[in-house]
């Protein structure tokens, strides 16, 4: 005996071969699924980014309705206190 025989080369390089095949088969799924679940997280961004933009309107809209006249009350209340006090001649402690 002094080759081994024929048979066994074909069994250990089938099994080796269908190893490599298993490999394969199983990177070529985990390439599968990470595709879709790339996908869904993009459909997740989408959905985040529809909703920031929403959220940014509604503060807007809050900006516009309640901030802005509230703040030109308080401009006018300082002009008005600014014209009294310049009336009375009083100095406020900045100009000092």
């Amino acid at each position: 005996m002094e080759t081994i025989p024929p048979i066994y080369w074909m069994i250990v390089v089938g099994i080796l071969a269908s190893l490599l095949s298993f490999i394969l088969f199983e990177l070529g799924m985990f390439i599968k699924d990470s595709r879709r679940t790339l996908k869904n997280v993009e459909d997740i961004t989408s959905d985040a980014h529809s909703v920031m933009s929403t959220v940014k309107g509604t503060v807007e809209e809050v900006n516009e309705s309640i901030v802005k006249p509230i703040r030109g009350i308080g401009s006018g209340i300082s002009a008005v206190s600014g014209f009294i006090s310049g009336l009375t001649g009083e100095q406020s402690k900045e100009e000092e």
